[in-house]
């Protein structure tokens, strides 16, 4: 294309896309308003002058006497609580059990001697060769 085609279609292009003035709000139309007519002039008679009323100044009253401020106390200083210890742990005391002593008991005395082992020897046991080594349990 030639640098003028394009040149115009570039003009027209931007041309379509502006708005055009007679798209703007122009608002109301203006329309002079007739003129007001004026009141017939009468002449008025001059009022009166009246002196202005003056009021008597009021009586002076001294301001109320106050009471004296209360004399400044300043805040009582902040303490922090007590914070009391918790008791020492102590465990338990634990009583010992008493110890056991087994019952005692007492052998009724026998009624008899007891006889001597027949054939030298209890049952069961063999015979023993050297008695006289051994010390008799009495």
């Amino acid at each position: 294309m030639q640098i003028t085609s394009l040149l115009v279609l570039f003009v027209g292009v931007v041309v379509l896309a502006t708005p055009s003035f007679a798209d703007y709000y122009k608002g109301p139309k203006y329309v002079p308003k007739p003129p007001y007519s004026k009141p017939p002039q009468v002449e008025k008679p001059f009022p009166e002058h009246k002196p202005p009323k003056f009021e008597k100044p009021p009586v002076y009253k001294p301001p109320p006497k106050f009471e004296k401020p209360p004399v400044y106390k300043p805040p009582p200083v902040y303490k922090p609580p007590k914070i009391e210890k918790p008791p020492v742990y102590k465990p338990p005391k634990i009583e010992k059990p008493p110890v056991y002593k087994p019952p005692v008991i007492v052998k009724p005395p026998p009624f008899h001697k007891p006889l001597p082992p027949p054939y030298g020897h209890y049952p069961g046991h063999p015979p023993v060769e050297n008695a006289k080594n051994i010390k008799p349990n009495n």
